[in-house]
């Protein structure tokens, strides 16, 4: 009787026991969540903090990217403007000390020139700020083109250049697909000038075009020391050089094939290299036939279409192909000649509204034929563009003989525009408005300008430029976009908002690279932009002539609004 009552007692004190055992275990479980909790919620901090840190960095380096594009390019460009002026004998004829001094001086500037750009188009491209304007492209033309602008190279080096296309398709057929040719051709040439410059003399290097089931291929290869297995991979990467020694012995910034993959990469192609069993080595590139980019396609500017039959006469047959080609699609009406002799048969059996010509042809040099169609009634009066490797300063020497000048490897919007401007007549000297806040760089885009068909003014600052524009509506616009009280984008919006300057000929002279967006803010009438560094004072000259030239042919249409 007395034992039963324990037995309760016994069960409460077990079952308070273990309530105190669980909720030990519950206290230390919630506390060990709670620490869990705690680390998590540090990791969390952590993460927003490093995620925070890379996005200042990544604003740092776009400020700094940018920063060092117009830092450095604007006094660049001064100074090879300046180093270019001097050497076209300007200033007068040097001793040959100070010509050697003054070759040294350009090539090196030429070359911290070419580091920069590469160092600041490879940021452009990865950090995806260099969007591809995508269109339909032939590889085998791209290939022809970038052969023509290497030729130059390959001669001074003897190295023969060889196109090879499929045997079986006739020229360009399904070799066609969707790139940015600006970028594609960056690639070709980047490619040929390293297998030019690892060739030996009298060598060949061999640029093979071919089409796959999916895709096209290039192929170029060259007879060099080939590129050792264990650096196929690396030469890819940025400043990789197989031999430490060539940067200094063979010239370039060791950027060219980081560029060129990075090119690649964008279009969803592939790039590669392999050593060949014999001598030298082969680069892969492996393009989609189609376009896999996110990139919108641009479609191909609409142009001024010309008309009237036009003489190429250039004795290297591709050459007066692809000039042949582009005029064709301009509009015009191509006869061709391979020799001065054939060029004034022609020119003088069919009627012309102009002529293309060489300087350097084998028998009837350039020269003498240009001289016999001055002297000829029958062709006077035609108007002759010197088509040659010559530089366009050299055009003073042929006053009255030649009225155009084109330097190959030629831009073929340049090309056109060379032709306008010479087949309309001027009125009077043109107004040209330069806005740079640069004393020095505007000092030599001036000095330029020594033509009388062109009268430039120079204005430091937005509100000078308002007052200019007022005081007298110039006939062309070459704009910076930074300016101490303002930019180049508010004086465009200015610009846009008066009937008389809405429609006024723009170029854009940027210290750093414009994106589609801005150009888009910036266009007024027909616009043009260029960047400096990449772009020398003597080339915006040139640009600057041909369009005044032809813009002022052209009556301004009255009444139509700016987008």
């Amino acid at each position: 009787m007395h034992v039963l009552p324990t037995i309760p007692i016994v069960l409460l004190v077990l079952l308070s026991a273990s309530l105190l055992v669980a909720l030990v275990r519950a206290t230390h479980t919630s506390q060990a969540a709670t620490r869990d909790l705690a680390r998590l919620l540090e990791q969390q901090k952590s993460q927003t903090v490093e995620l925070s840190q890379r996005s200042e960095m990544d604003l740092l380096k776009d400020e700094f990217i940018s920063t060092v594009s117009h830092e450095l390019r604007t006094p660049l460009t001064s100074i090879r403007g300046s180093l270019g002026l001097l050497s076209s004998g300007v200033i007068g004829t040097l001793d040959p000390k100070a010509q050697n001094l003054l070759r040294i001086a350009v090539t090196n500037t030429d070359r911290l020139i070419r580091l920069i750009n590469d160092i600041l188009d490879l940021e452009r491209m990865q950090s995806g700020r260099a969007p591809l304007q995508l269109r339909r492209c032939s590889l085998a033309e791209l290939a022809q083109q970038a052969i023509e602008t290497m030729r130059t190279l390959a001669d001074q080096s003897t190295v023969h250049l060889e196109l090879i296309t499929p045997a079986s398709a006739a020229p360009g057929d399904a070799l066609f697909f969707d790139g940015d040719s600006d970028r594609i051709l960056q690639v070709l040439t980047n490619l040929i000038s390293n297998a030019i410059k690892f060739s030996p003399a009298e060598s060949t290097v061999r640029i093979h075009v071919e089409a796959l089931q999916d895709s096209i291929l290039l192929k170029v290869s060259d007879e060099g020391r080939g590129i050792p297995h264990d650096k196929l991979d690396s030469v890819f990467d940025r400043f990789g050089q197989v031999d430490p020694a060539d940067a200094r012995q063979k010239g370039g910034t060791g950027l060219g094939l980081a560029i060129c993959r990075s090119i690649v990469q964008q279009h969803a192609g592939s790039v590669w290299a392999q050593r060949n069993l014999g001598p030298g080595s082969t680069f892969y590139v492996m393009f989609p036939r189609t376009a896999r980019s996110s990139d919108p396609v641009t479609p191909l500017a609409l142009v001024e279409r010309g008309e009237g039959s036009i003489l190429v006469c250039d004795d290297d047959s591709g050459i007066r192909t692809v000039v042949s080609e582009h005029l064709t699609r301009q509009g015009y009406t191509v006869l061709q000649a391979s020799s001065g002799q054939e060029a004034i048969e022609v020119a003088t059996a069919h009627p012309l509204e102009a002529i293309l010509l060489d300087m350097y042809m084998p028998g009837l040099s350039g020269w003498e034929t240009l001289q016999q169609l001055r002297d000829s009634p029958t062709t006077a009066g035609v108007p002759v563009v010197v088509l040659s490797v010559l530089s366009p300063a050299l055009r003073n020497q042929f006053t009255g003989d030649a009225q155009g000048w084109v330097q190959k490897p030629f831009n073929e919007n340049l090309l056109f525009a060379e032709l306008a401007r010479v087949l309309g007549p001027g009125n009077g000297p043109a107004q040209v408005l330069l806005v740079e806040d640069d004393q020095d760089l505007a000092s030599v885009v001036q000095a330029s300008f020594g033509q009388a068909d062109v009268q430039l003014d120079h204005v430091s600052t937005r509100q000078q430029a308002i007052h200019r524009c007022v005081a007298s509506r110039p006939d062309l616009l070459i704009l910076d976009l930074t300016l101490p009280d303002g930019d180049g984008f508010s004086l465009v919006e200015w610009l846009r908002k008066r009937p008389e300057t809405r429609s006024l000929p723009l170029v854009v002279y940027s210290g750093r690279e414009v994106s589609d967006r801005e150009m888009s803010k910036l266009r007024l009438g027909p616009t043009e932009f260029l960047t400096k560094a990449k772009v020398q004072p003597q080339e915006v000259e040139e640009l600057v002539r041909s369009m005044v030239h032809r813009i002022r042919q052209t009556p301004e249409p009255a009444g139509v609004p700016m987008v």
